[in-house]
Parts: C-alpha cells; structure tokens; sequence
C-alpha cells in the first residue's frame, strides 16, 4: 500500500485481535443482531457506544403491525367524520392485543 493511500484512509491503522472460535462466532452474532459489520460492531463498543440490538420478527409480526396501522387510521377517519362505532373500537382492541402478545414472544419465537 502507498503512503498517499494510507494518508487518505480514515482509519490507516489496524489492532489485530486473536480470538477463540466462540468469541469470533458470538461478536458476529452480536453483530449482526445490531444490523453493523463485525469490525464497527467492536469498533462502537470500543470507544464506549451503547448498542442496542434490532429485533428481527418473523414476518407476520410485520405485517400485524402494518394492519394495526390501517385499522387505527381507517378508525380515526371514521371518528373525524362522526361515524365510529363500537364494533370498529372493539376489533381495533383485539387486534391490538393478539400484537402485544406477538411481541411479548420475542423475536424469532412463534
């Protein structure tokens, strides 16, 4: 590598860490639940970052909350215009619970 390339990189230098095969196994993990590459996973955590993990749901936890959305916008345009009634309430409620317990599982969990 030339020096006109090392001085353009913004990280020139490099610590070489020597791990065991769970340590590399469960950094990349760590990693990738926090959706970052495992060099600026370790990178973050070394210079003090608090990470936070991204839960990855299956799908249908996705898709209920975007149908939750729906019905929640469909009711408040009903509500605008005087015309909610309880049976629309009532099925946002329970559309709201079966959610809640969908993510109190957990991610990954069915």
């Amino acid at each position: 590598m030339s020096t006109t390339t090392q001085v353009q990189r913004k990280r020139p230098h490099r610590l070489t860490l020597r791990l065991s095969p769970d340590e590399l196994r469960h950094i990349r993990e760590q990693a990738d639940i926090a959706n970052l590459r495992p060099a600026r996973f370790a990178r973050e955590l070394c210079m003090g970052s608090c990470l936070r993990p991204v839960p990855r749901f299956p799908k249908e936890v996705y898709r209920s909350v975007r149908s939750f959305g729906n019905n929640l916008n469909q009711l408040a345009r009903q509500a605008n215009m005087g015309e909610a009634y309880q049976g629309a309430v009532e099925a946002l409620r329970r559309s709201v619970e079966e959610l809640l317990r969908t993510l109190h599982r957990g991610p990954c969990q069915s």
